[in-house]
């Protein structure tokens, strides 16, 4: 059995001890005098690099558990050695030689052959190897931190040079990975048009009409109204001195070393070629894309050479690899290749800042857009809600689920005004949402502005969803007045005429399973008429949950969103419930997601970005800060306008109901549903008996009908027409 910690710890001590006697040879007793003058002599001025040499081997053969190079590298250390006594001796005259007999004598060896100049090259040549293969350093590992040191401040001068480093193709005899290293834009100050005074359009009052003398003269009904218009232009002001939340409230992301090395990847590759070819599977390796979390190897089968052989082996596959799951991509859209999917050593930590300050986020004209996280190849990866038009997000506890709801919130928060966007959040678990109480974007239909919470009451949520229902309606009619399609056009047409443009309505509901479970009656029809309906009048659905059963996520709902995340789940139906196909049950979680956008057959794997409490919890403090929830109550409008149009209606269908009952001599749910009535019947029965024409006596199930009551309510109607 081979001791070689033995060994080392021998050379260790010899290292020292040459150490002590060049230093102190006068203390160093006989042996120390005579090892002393023979290292003078045959190493010159080099014998003190000998014994740090000799140290320095017997650390790394102590410590070194891998010895497949040592042989390599013990001859490294000697060339290491021979190269500084050669350069010792070619610095000084013969007279005076410091490089020893090594030195001398290769000084002369070398100028026989190559020259004095070609002496130096030499030796400076066999040392800088020397060094190299005795520290393992790689000569771009060096270039990076010559660099970092004297160019500490040009970043994207570093970053170009590394694309450029990074950007080698792959060939078969060797493979080399393209690390790509995203660029950090820094946001304009000014990134979203603004809308200015004319949003909310009040009449400036001049200075000298608020006077002693001229209000002493007003009416107190005068009085009021100035009051009114001097607190409205007070909001008009604050809501133009709105600043949005400045991304340096966001942390930076932790430099975690996530980037394998280039020969771990192609070590990887490589044992990946031959598993296949353990199981009659011959392939090469196209490309190598290391993401944040997942390294991507897209792999070329051989010609006849079947894809479901490889999906078949995805258990093997990643028993050989020694990784928890790997995923099989067959094949890689737009490409001739299967993508194999193994998680990489240390996931990365993608920060919310870090997307919100890339240039696609930037560019993005959309008020909707928001940061999802990076995809498999390092790019910032955002999308667009007001397409979607909505999003179902699903998977398993701890898989980053609340984390993807606070990153949508959070970027459309730092996006989007007060007064542009409101939220309806709505969460039964009381866990993740209550953070953004009180935040100016909160929206409640049918509450005050005052009274705006986040809603984490199951029946009370059911009721928000069957009033945002009657908001969508009223919207729809205020849009037909104005012979608009969508809530773009409307607001483009509301700017010119000086009028209050509508705000965008999101409405987020943090576990859709506990409102079905409690009301999922009324919470699938309200939800089933908003995702139908609801996208051109500017309201968009958030849904998530932890189960994905299709008692939950029911066809109705599936069927009108399009748009959907899935995270890391615990089966395949799961999988399947969520995506229509198998996939998300192969995720590492943490952030690790498959994204189903509007119009795409596959999914898209990304890693979502994180947002901590902290840095939510600074966000809203500033905005807190410069405003409260502030928004007309719309159901005094919507009753005042269903009471002019529903008059003349109400009127109508009473009469048909009494000439129908008058006729048959009876009336029932099931007499008015099928002559005409439809949804409407018990409507109209309930109002036959609050105006006391029929009464349905205790124990029987039959209506009593007041005929001679019905008949003179007829003649006066009559005589009216």
């Amino acid at each position: 059995m081979k001791r070689n910690d033995i060994r080392g710890l021998i050379l260790l001590i010899i290292g020292i001890l040459i150490l002590w006697f060049l230093f102190f040879p006068q203390h160093s007793g006989l042996l120390g005098r005579y090892t002393t003058k023979i290292l003078f002599r045959i190493f010159g001025q080099a014998s003190y690099i000998f014994p740090i040499v000799l140290t320095w081997l017997g650390v790394k053969i102590i410590f070194n558990k891998k010895l497949n190079s040592t042989s390599v590298k013990f001859i490294s250390d000697i060339f290491v050695v021979w190269s500084i006594c050669t350069i010792f001796s070619l610095a000084t005259p013969a007279t005076n030689n410091y490089g020893g007999f090594i030195g001398k004598y290769s000084e002369i060896g070398l100028n026989n052959i190559v020259g004095i100049f070609g002496g130096w090259v030499v030796t400076f040549g066999i040392l800088i190897i020397s060094v190299f293969l005795t520290t393992g350093i790689s000569f771009e590992d060096f270039m990076d931190l010559l660099k970092k040191i004297f160019k500490p401040k040009k970043k994207k001068i570093l970053w170009e040079a590394e694309e450029k480093a990074t950007e080698r193709s792959l060939t078969s005899k060797e493979l080399t990975p393209k690390v790509s290293t995203q660029k950090v834009l820094i946001p304009k100050p000014v990134i979203i048009k603004t809308e200015e005074t004319k949003q909310v359009p009040v009449k400036q009052i001049p200075i000298a009409k608020i006077t002693g003398k001229i209000a002493a003269e007003k009416t107190s009904a005068e009085k009021t109204s100035i009051v009114r218009k001097t607190e409205e232009v007070k909001i008009v002001n604050e809501q133009l001195k709105y600043e949005l939340p400045p991304l340096d409230l966001l942390d930076e992301s932790k430099a975690v070393e996530t980037h394998v090395v280039e020969d771990e990847l192609r070590e990887c590759a490589e044992k990946l070629i031959k598993t296949l070819a353990d199981f009659n599977i011959t392939a090469t390796v196209e490309a190598i894309n290391p993401g944040p979390s997942i390294t991507r190897y897209d792999i070329v089968l051989a010609p006849g050479t079947k894809v479901s052989s490889i999906t078949n082996l995805s258990n093997d596959i990643s028993l050989s690899m020694k990784t928890e799951s790997i995923r099989v991509l067959a094949p890689i859209p737009g490409k001739s290749a299967v993508g194999i999917e193994i998680p990489n050593p240390k996931q990365a930590i993608v920060g919310l800042k870090e997307i919100l300050k890339s240039k696609k986020f930037i560019e993005s004209k959309s008020l909707l857009t928001f940061a999802l996280g990076k995809t498999t190849s390092g790019e910032p990866f955002c999308d667009d809600l007001a397409p979607m038009p909505h999003l179902l997000i699903a998977g398993a506890t701890g898989s980053g689920k609340s984390v993807c709801i606070n990153s949508i919130i959070m970027s459309l928060i730092c996006r989007t005004k007060p007064d542009e966007l409101k939220f309806l959040l709505i969460d039964p678990k009381r866990l993740e949402l209550p953070v953004y109480e009180g935040i100016p974007h909160l929206f409640v239909p049918g509450k005050k502005a005052s009274e705006a919470t986040v809603i984490t009451d199951a029946k009370e949520a059911a009721k928000a969803l069957g009033l945002l229902v009657k908001v969508m309606e009223h919207r729809y009619k205020t849009f037909a007045k104005k012979s608009v399609r969508n809530i773009d056009g409307y607001n483009e047409k509301i700017e010119k005429e000086g009028g209050k443009k509508e705000y965008y309505i999101v409405v987020i509901i943090d576990e859709l399973a506990d409102l079905m479970l409690i009301a999922s009656r009324e919470v699938e029809e309200s939800i089933q008429r908003l995702a139908q309906m609801a996208r051109a009048v500017g309201i968009h659905l958030v849904l998530a949950t932890q189960r994905p059963s299709v008692d939950v996520i029911t066809g109705v709902i599936k069927g009108n969103l399009p748009a959907r995340i899935a995270f890391q789940v615990l089966s395949k139906t799961d999988s399947r419930v969520v995506l229509d196909v198998n996939g998300a049950e192969d995720l590492i979680g943490r952030g690790d997601m498959l994204y189903l956008p509007t119009g795409y057959s596959r999914p898209l794997r990304l890693q979502g970005n994180y947002v901590s409490l902290k840095e939510i919890e600074k966000v809203v403090k500033f905005i807190k800060k410069q405003a409260q929830p502030d928004y007309e109550d719309i159901f005094e409008t919507i009753e005042i306008s269903e009471k002019k149009e529903t008059s003349e209606e109400t009127k109508k269908e009473l009469v048909q109901a009494l000439e129908l009952a008058l006729e048959r001599k009876r009336i029932s749910y099931d007499l008015l549903k099928t002559n005409g009535f439809g949804s409407r019947a018990a409507d109209v029965l309930s109002r036959l008996e609050v105006e006391g024409f029929i009464r349905k006596p205790e124990g029987t199930n039959r209506w009593e009908v007041f005929v001679d009551k019905i008949e003179e309510y007829l003649s006066v109607e009559r005589e009216k027409a």
